[in-house]
């Protein structure tokens, strides 16, 4: 896939919600955070460049569009600064062409970069007069023009639209505005169709642009969220005979119903295909006129064009096969080839959509953008609250917004370096989770089913409601964090890791796991102070820990197995002596206790066993082996379960049952949330 040029980075300075913002971005993007934090205006700072619909008017800012932490900027000679950077522009020629002395170096590469200045320019007295500027590169006698945006654009599509109204306008509709910047149809042809229209009284074109027209939205509609091949029917009409107006009076109808007639979510969707349509990279045509194809196979020396299109008579002309598009070489030779041959004026329009699950049904968002972020070429940028949207998302495509005193603050996952199966994990992580991380105010990373359960219990005996705080517990199924805590980073969410002490002693010069710990053991260890060791970043922090904290030549292991699992507790890793459900029952004490006794009860009612298994358990408890209770409920003659005895026991949990290391997690990710918050 040839994809288009994009907006790589961003630096804003005192532009309404961000007084000081800079990041980086990728091709496609999903922009999240509360409202009110700044989505909007994050979209407006990039059309003040490139949208060319606004008019010189707009682009002069006010003194109320300064970052209001900032005193009385006009009269302080206050400036306000945007600065974008583009990359993958090399090949397309027009750009390059039109933008050559946009270019700029950045990290030793070469980028575009567009800057807008809005400063003061003189001063009368004690009032500074103001003006804004928009130019290319580096050197601000380089303006960016009218004439630039037709090579280099951005076009938004707010939140509310009446999408109807526009496309049964012909100086709105996108379906017009694709009649004339991607077909050309000769005048002669046009008055022979007028002529026969008003002969036969019909409303369809016979013509090879407009089948062509018709077929790709079809197809382009079906593929984005049909849940069979042709799920919707698209066909167009015309409006008007005249043959100066028949091409603009064209109306798309689904099933036969003009727009009119069909859903407010139905319409949304043709729109955003059409939109799709319209700002795609026309450079290899789908359609060919028969005298183009003819001029294009003389200039073909490979035969190339033979083997990609196909005639079709009734239309008097050539369709591209569909096997072009999923064969990477011969799509890149066709490329190459009518880049070379039919060079077009056409530019780059990056697409911005706000808030577009409006109207749309879930699984229509789902179907929708995963189209958009994974199969268009186009360069999109997304503002949503939606985590159907969200949760479909790539994962290096997420923006994330979040609100500060000192202005908001923007976190972005475009430099998350992962290795692929840890983009795997994560990728059907969000996707499972229907992308409930997007809308933390903090995270709590656990191994299994059984914290998920416990934890929002737990929390609630320390009077801490875990979902009013914005907290999730999320599981992830093993105790490979590090991809995790990774991208909790990089969306700038506090978060803790909770996982299992999983405590083990050297048998035969073997690590043996899942014995309690005794003091007979000589070689023993915790694999949850060694995963935790493994992270990235936390060697650095050990040494620096053990240098400023003990006498020169101490090493880490030689602290105490507490005294290493507090320093893991001073960086957010709360580590366990053994497993989550024994480190329970050892808090919990023997079946006389009453947290013992809740424990028993548990089991009995759950147990498909006997009233020995049932006694056994107690057993276990009053003697102190916890591992041995575990294993009950694991066996298969018990049919319980982990999973299902942590749900049952969530319900009945106490404080006193509560492990201390798990009390410390939370005490700790309330208090990042709380401090955030203020």
């Amino acid at each position: 896939m040839n994809t288009q040029p994009y907006i790589c980075k961003v630096h804003i300075e005192n532009f309404r919600n961000f007084r000081c913002a800079d990041f980086w971005l990728n091709e496609k993007q999903v922009i999240i955070g509360e409202n009110a934090v700044g989505k909007s205006n994050l979209l407006y700072a990039l059309q003040l460049i490139l949208d060319p619909n606004l008019s010189d008017k707009d682009r002069m800012l006010e003194e109320s569009d300064f970052w209001e932490g900032v005193d009385e900027p006009m009269k302080n000679g206050e400036q306000i600064l945007i600065e974008l950077w583009f990359a993958n522009f090399e090949e397309n020629k027009n750009v390059l062409a039109q933008l050559t002395d946009a270019t700029v170096k950045l990290n030793e590469k070469e980028m575009l970069k567009l800057t807008y200045k809005f400063y003061p320019y003189r001063k009368y007295g004690e009032i500074n007069e103001y003006n804004f500027i928009i130019f290319k590169g580096d050197d601000e006698t380089r303006r960016f023009s009218y004439e630039d945006r037709k090579y280099l654009n951005i076009r938004v599509i707010k939140a509310i639209r009446d999408v109807e109204s526009e496309m049964r306008n012909s100086k709105t509709s996108p379906l017009t505005q694709i009649i004339k910047q991607k077909y050309t149809i000769s005048k002669d042809v046009l008055a022979e169709i007028s002529k026969a229209l008003e002969e036969k009284g019909a409303d369809t074109l016979q013509i090879g642009q407009v089948e062509d027209l018709e077929s790709r939205i079809h197809m382009l509609l079906n593929q984005m969220v049909a849940f069979n091949q042709d799920q919707f029917d698209v066909s167009l009409k015309t409006m008007n005979i005249d043959a100066t107006k028949l091409l603009y009076a064209l109306r798309p109808l689904i099933d036969s119903r003009e727009s009119g007639n069909t859903s407010l979510g139905i319409n949304n969707l043709l729109y955003i295909a059409l939109i799709l349509l319209l700002i795609e990279d026309e450079t290899i045509k789908t359609y060919l006129p028969k005298e183009l194809y003819e001029e294009l196979v003389e200039k073909d020396e490979n035969n190339l064009i033979e083997s990609c299109y196909s005639e079709v008579e009734k239309i008097n002309g050539y369709t591209l096969n569909d096997t072009v598009l999923t064969d990477s070489a011969k799509r890149d030779d066709l490329y190459d080839f009518m880049t070379e041959t039919i060079p077009t004026a056409n530019g780059v329009t990056i697409l911005a959509v706000e808030e577009p699950e409006a109207h749309l049904h879930p699984l229509y968002q789902r179907l929708l953008y995963r189209h958009v972020m994974n199969r268009s070429n186009a360069s999109v940028i997304i503002t949503t609250h939606s985590t159907h949207i969200s949760s479909v998302a790539p994962i290096t495509s997420i923006v994330h917004l979040i609100s500060k005193s000192t202005g908001t603050s923007v976190k972005t996952t475009a430099q998350l370096r992962l290795s692929d199966s840890d983009f795997a994990d994560l990728e059907r992580y969000i996707d499972v989770k229907r992308g409930e991380i997007y809308l933390a105010k903090g995270v709590i990373f656990v191994e299994g089913v059984s914290e998920e359960y416990l934890i929002p219990s737990f929390a609630k005996t320390m009077e801490y409601d875990l979902d009013r705080l914005g907290v999730v517990v999320c599981n992830i199924n093993s105790t490979n964090f590090e991809p995790y805590r990774q991208f909790a980073r990089a969306l700038g969410l506090p978060y803790i890791i909770v996982t299992d002490g999983d405590y083990y002693h050297r048998v035969d010069e073997k690590n043996k796991y899942g014995d309690m710990a005794s003091e007979d053991d000589v070689e023993y260890g915790y694999a949850g102070i060694d995963r935790a060791k493994a992270f990235s970043g936390v060697e650095d922090k050990i040494e620096s820990f053990v240098t400023s904290e003990y006498e020169e030549g101490t090493v880490f292991e030689d602290l105490d197995t507490d005294d290493q699992i507090d320093f893991f507790e001073s960086i957010g890793v709360f580590i366990g002596k053994h497993t989550f459900e024994v480190d329970i029952f050892c808090k919990s004490g023997g079946p006389d206790t009453v947290e013992g006794q809740i424990i028993s009860s548990v089991f009995d009612d759950l147990t498909a066993g006997g009233p020995q298994q049932k006694q056994n358990f107690k057993n276990n408890m009053s003697e102190g082996k916890y591992d041995r209770c575990l294993a009950q409920i694991e066996a298969s003659n018990s049919q319980i379960g982990k999973g299902r005895f942590s749900q049952r026991l969530s319900s009945c949990v106490t404080h006193n049952m509560m492990p201390e290391y798990i009390e410390a997690a939370i005490a700790k990710i309330t208090e990042l949330v709380r401090s955030r918050s203020n």
